[in-house]
């Protein structure tokens, strides 16, 4: 595989990782009555699904786009990604 999209790969996922760990701390703690309105909700699947795709695109791509500006430019550095 590439290095670059192993690059955007892992860091998509991990940044992915941490946005399905924050929404589940934000069910978990029931900020604001959150995880009462999720769990006692008749589709409780569809807004787990819709709080997990959109946590996770969030994070997923801020974690990208921060590993992208934190790119070294030299192909020396580069090359001990």
């Amino acid at each position: 595989m590439p290095k670059l999209i192993r690059f955007v790969l892992v860091n998509t996922a991990f940044g992915v990782l941490i946005g399905w760990l924050v929404a589940a701390g934000v069910v978990y703690s029931n900020i604001n009555g959150f995880g009462d309105l999720i769990w006692s909700s008749s589709s409780r699947v569809a807004g787990v699904f819709i709080l997990m795709v959109s946590f996770g695109t969030t994070f997923g791509f801020a974690v990208l786009a921060t590993a992208v500006m934190l790119m070294p430019v030299d192909k020396d550095d580069f090359d001990k990604l």
